[in-house]
C-alpha cells in the first residue's frame, strides 16, 4: 500500500522541486474559468416597515447619499478601528480613500433603514429608540444572514457597518457575552439624535412625530399594548442577563437622548396633567375627611342614642311606668294625654332627667 492510500490526500504527495499543493490553489483550480464570489448577498431591505413615524424616517434614510457625508469622509481620513482592535494600545488606524465603496453604501443605508423600522418611537419609554429586536434579526432583515451547513450563523457585513455607525456616534451599542453561543455580541442598541439630524432630519420634525405617535396611541387605545411591549422586551433582556445599572455612563448619555427628544410643548402639557391629577386627588382626600368626619359625628350621636336607651332601662321609675301603661287598668289614650300633659308643664325634662320624669308621671297617674 503507498503513502497516497494510507492517506488519501493527493495534496501530501510532493515530488521533489514541485510546489506544494494546497487548499486555496485546489479551489481556485476547481473554479477556473468561473468569476470568483465578491459577496454572497447584495443587502436589501427585507422586513415591513410600519406605518407612521417609522415610514417617515425609512423614506428619508433610502434618499441619504453617503458620499456626501461630512462625518463619514472625516472618519476615514482618519482610519476606521475595527472591534476586536478598539483595546490594541498599539493599533494605528490607517487612513483610507476619502469615498467608501457601493458595497458598503449599501449596507449602511439598509441597516440604517432596518433599525429605523424596528425602533421604539414611543416617548414613555425609560430611554427612546432602542431597538426592539435582536442583532441578528436586524441582520436577516438586511438580508445579509448567511447560515452554513453546520448551522452556524454569520453576517460580518451588517457588524462591519455597525461598527462604522458606532464610530460615527450615530448609535449607541451595548456589548455582552451571548449566553448562547459565548460570544461577545451587540445585545442592546439605541439609536441616537445624530442618527436622525445627519440625514437631515430636523429636531423640530422627530418632536412634532413623536407627538403625532403619542395622540395616535392614545386615540386607538394602544397605550396600554404599548407598555405591555416594552416590558415583554425588559423582561426578555433580563432574562438573557443584561442589565445598565452599573454603567452610569450609558444611562446618563441615553437620558440625554430623552431630554434632546421631549419638546418643551410635552414637558408644559404633561406638567399641566400632573398639576390636574394632584389637585382632583387633593379634592377627593378632602371629601373623604369630610365624610369621615360625618361618619364619626353619626356613630356618636347613636352612642348616645344606645346610651340614653341603656338608662332608660336601668331606670326603675321607667320600668314601672312601662309596666303601669302597658296594663289593661289604663287606656291608651290616657296615658298619651298623661305624658304631653307633664312635657308641656316640664319641656326638656325627659332628656335632661329621665328618672324624675317618669317618677312624676307615676304620681300624677297615682301608681306611687
Amino acid at each position: 500500500m503507498n503513502r497516497q492510500q494510507i492517506t488519501g490526500h493527493t495534496s501530501l504527495l510532493v515530488e521533489p522541486g514541485q510546489p506544494k499543493n494546497t487548499r486555496r490553489g485546489e479551489s481556485n483550480a476547481l473554479r477556473r474559468g468561473q468569476p470568483k464570489i465578491h459577496r454572497r448577498y447584495a443587502p436589501e431591505l427585507c422586513c415591513s416597515v410600519p406605518r407612521g413615524m417609522a415610514s417617515k424616517v425609512v423614506g428619508r434614510l433610502k434618499s441619504h447619499d453617503w458620499r456626501r457625508n461630512n462625518e463619514l469622509i472625516a472618519l476615514r481620513r482618519v482610519g476606521l478601528v475595527p472591534y476586536k482592535k478598539r483595546n490594541d494600545p498599539n493599533y494605528a488606524p490607517k487612513p483610507m480613500r476619502i469615498h467608501a465603496r457601493s458595497e458598503i453604501r449599501e449596507t449602511l443605508t439598509v441597516l440604517s433603514m432596518a433599525m429605523a423600522a424596528n425602533c421604539d418611537y414611543n416617548p414613555d419609554s425609560d430611554y427612546n429608540f432602542e431597538i426592539m429586536l435582536p442583532f441578528e434579526q436586524i441582520a436577516a432583515a438586511t438580508g445579509t444572514l448567511h447560515v452554513y451547513n453546520n448551522g452556524r450563523k454569520a453576517y460580518d457585513s451588517a457588524l462591519e457597518g455597525l461598527s462604522v455607525m458606532e464610530q460615527l456616534g450615530y448609535v449607541i451599542v451595548n456589548r455582552d457575552r451571548d449566553t448562547d453561543t459565548g460570544q461577545n455580541k451587540p445585545l442592546r442598541i439605541w439609536l441616537t439624535d445624530k442618527f436622525f439630524t445627519s440625514r437631515g432630519i430636523l429636531v423640530e420634525e422627530i418632536r412634532q412625530w413623536l407627538g403625532q405617535f403619542k395622540m395616535w396611541a392614545i386615540k386607538n387605545g394602544l397605550t396600554e399594548s404599548l407598555r405591555r411591549k416594552y416590558e415583554h422586551h425588559l423582561l426578555r433582556i433580563e432574562r438573557i442577563g443584561i442589565s445598565i445599572k452599573d454603567k452610569h455612563s450609558l444611562r446618563n448619555r441615553l437620558k440625554q437622548i430623552k431630554r434632546w427628544v421631549v419638546s418643551p410643548d410635552l414637558t408644559a402639557e404633561k406638567q399641566a396633567k400632573v398639576s390636574m391629577l394632584e389637585g382632583e386627588l387633593e379634592t377627593l382626600r378632602r371629601q373623604n375627611d369630610e365624610r369621615l368626619d360625618e361618619v364619626l359625628d353619626c356613630t356618636a350621636s347613636n352612642l348616645r342614642s344606645l346610651a340614653r336607651a341603656k338608662a332608660k332601662r336601668q331606670n326603675p321609675y321607667y320600668q314601672a311606668y312601662i309596666a303601669w301603661s302597658t296594663s289593661a287598668k289604663v287606656m291608651p289614650h290616657q296615658v298619651n294625654s298623661l305624658e304631653q300633659t307633664l312635657s308641656q308643664a316640664h319641656p326638656g325634662l325627659r332628656h335632661s332627667d329621665p328618672e324624675t320624669f317618669y317618677r312624676l308621671l307615676l304620681e300624677r297617674a297615682g301608681a306611687l
